[in-house]
C-alpha cells in the first residue's frame, strides 16, 4: 500500500481524499494506529476535508482497537461538523461498546437513534444483536426482533445465526 503510494507520488499523481480513506483504512485494518494519525495529521495539515466516509473509517478502526476515548471524540467530532452519522457509524459504535463491554453505551447509541432520521437497516440490527449476544444481555438481544419489526426491518438468515451462536 505504502509503495503504491510513493509510486504515485513520484510519477506526480497527487492524493486526494479517496486515497487517504484508503490509507487510513487499511492502516486501520493492520492495527498501525501510528500511521492512521500520521496520515489524519498530513490531511490537517493540507487542509483535506473529511468526508463521511472518512470518518467512518477511523471511528471503526479505534472502536476494533477498543479506543472509546477516541471513538467517541470522533463520533462528536464528525456531528460537530455537521456530518450526518449513518448507519455505518452507529453500527461501528455498537460494535465497539460491545466488544468493551458497554451495553449502557449502546443505550446511548439507541437514544442517539430515537431523536434522530437515521434510516436503520438489517444489517445495523444485526450489529446491534452481535453485541448483546456478546456480552450475554440475551433480554436486550431478543428485544432487537421488536425493534426490527418497528422500524420495518424483517431479521435474516445472520439475524437469527448470531442469536442461536450467543445462546
Amino acid at each position: 500500500m505504502e509503495k503504491c503510494y510513493e509510486k504515485f507520488q513520484s510519477a506526480g499523481v497527487q492524493p486526494n481524499i479517496r486515497t487517504f480513506n484508503i490509507l487510513l483504512d487499511s492502516s486501520g485494518k493492520a492495527g498501525e494506529y501510528e500511521k492512521m494519525s500520521a496520515v489524519m495529521e498530513y490531511m490537517q495539515k493540507y487542509h483535506y476535508s473529511w468526508t463521511i466516509v472518512t470518518y467512518n473509517v477511523v471511528i471503526d478502526a479505534f472502536g476494533k482497537a477498543e479506543d472509546l476515548k477516541q471513538t467517541e471524540y470522533l463520533f462528536r467530532l464528525k456531528r460537530s461538523e455537521r456530518i450526518k452519522p449513518s448507519c455505518v457509524t452507529l453500527c461501528s459504535l455498537v460494535r465497539a461498546y460491545g466488544q468493551a463491554g458497554k451495553p449502557e453505551k449502546i443505550g446511548g447509541v439507541l437514544r442517539f437513534i430515537e431523536n434522530s432520521d437515521v434510516v436503520l437497516d438489517t444489517v445495523f440490527f444485526n450489529c446491534l444483536v452481535d453485541a448483546y449476544g456478546r456480552m450475554g444481555c440475551f433480554a436486550e438481544m431478543k428485544g432487537v426482533l421488536d425493534m426490527m419489526e418497528q422500524k420495518g426491518c424483517k431479521p435474516d438468515k445472520i439475524t437469527y445465526r448470531t442469536m442461536i451462536k450467543a445462546y
